[in-house]
């Protein structure tokens, strides 16, 4: 038998990931798994929970599927992608799916290509029609122009 150990994101619940979890149930005979994260839920109440409790809460969730399945594959919707993908690692999963994981991956070589193409673009005259370039001016505006705020003040 198969089992699926779906995991939810940041301040949500299962039900983040009940239609996913309702297609598996209707279209497979998998064991499927679909843990409420500490603090999390329908009375969400996050005061003095650590991303610690959220790991080890799905770590032994995923224990019990491996004790029973043959393979398990792992779900993880936005912080419970980087949950799922530490538990990947660590444990042995058959596969990974990912849906809007809190993370971005940045790759070395495409980021140097990117970088050349501006440089290029810079010579031509032609800056402010690079796309990556134009797309990051914004970006870096926001933070670099941004006042502080004065919070009780």
């Amino acid at each position: 038998m198969n089992g699926c150990l779906i995991i939810h994101g940041f301040t949500g619940g299962p039900y983040e990931v009940d239609p996913i979890a309702k297609y598996l149930e209707h279209h497979t005979d998998w064991k499927i798994a679909v843990p409420t994260l500490p603090g999390h839920g329908e009375s969400l109440d996050l005061r003095g929970k650590k991303a610690d409790e959220w790991i080890e809460h799905a770590e032994k969730e995923l224990h019990i599927l491996l004790n029973e399945c043959d393979e398990v594959y792992v779900i993880g919707f936005s912080m419970g992608g980087l949950i799922a993908s530490y538990l990947t690692v660590k444990y042995p999963v058959s596969k990974l799916v990912l849906l809007s994981a809190a993370a971005y991956y940045v790759n070395p070589k495409q980021l140097l290509s990117d970088i050349k193409d501006m440089i290029q673009d810079v010579l031509r005259g032609e800056l402010t029609n690079n796309e990556l370039y134009v797309r990051y001016k914004k970006k870096l505006k926001i933070h670099l122009y941004r006042q502080p705020t004065n919070s009780g003040k």
